[in-house]
C-alpha cells in the first residue's frame, strides 16, 4: 500500500462513520503534492489534509469558509510519515469532539475571529504581536 492510501485510511480508521470522503487530488510530479478532503458529519466541517514537499497540514473549514489550521490549535510533527499523520488525525478528532476552538474568516480584506457564530475583528497589531 502506498503512502497516500495509508494516509487516506487514517481518517476513517480514526473517525469511523463520523466522516465521509469528498475528494482526492494527486499531482506527484509537483514535489509530491496531494490533497484529501473529508466531511466531519457531527459538526459539518470539511477536513482537508494537504501535502507538499514532504510536509502536511490539516485545515478545518466550516460552511461559511471560515478556517483554522490544526497546527495553530495543537502542535504535531508535520513531516509526511504515516505515524505522524495518524497522530495528527487523532489530535484532530480529540479537538473536534471538544469543539472548543475558533475559526478565522476574511471579509472585505479584513480578518475576523469567528467564535460561536460571533465575529470579532483581528487588528493588525494582534496578528504580529509576540507572545
Amino acid at each position: 500500500m502506498v503512502l497516500i492510501d495509508k494516509i487516506r485510511h487514517a481518517f476513517p480508521d480514526t473517525f469511523g462513520k463520523d466522516i465521509f470522503f469528498i475528494e482526492q487530488q494527486v499531482c506527484l510530479e509537483h514535489m509530491g503534492y496531494f490533497l484529501v478532503k473529508y466531511r466531519y458529519i457531527p459538526l459539518e466541517y470539511d477536513l482537508v489534509l494537504e501535502n507538499d514537499r514532504g510536509v502536511f497540514s490539516i485545515e478545518i473549514i466550516d460552511h461559511e469558509g471560515a478556517h483554522r489550521n490544526l497546527y495553530g490549535i495543537k502542535k504535531y510533527n508535520s513531516e509526511t510519515r504515516e505515524e505522524n499523520v495518524k497522530d495528527a488525525v487523532q489530535k484532530l478528532k480529540d479537538i473536534l469532539e471538544k469543539d472548543d476552538f475558533y475559526f478565522y474568516i476574511t471579509r472585505g480584506n479584513k480578518l475576523y475571529k469567528k467564535i460561536d457564530q460571533c465575529y470579532k475583528r483581528v487588528r493588525e497589531e494582534e496578528i504580529y504581536r509576540r507572545k
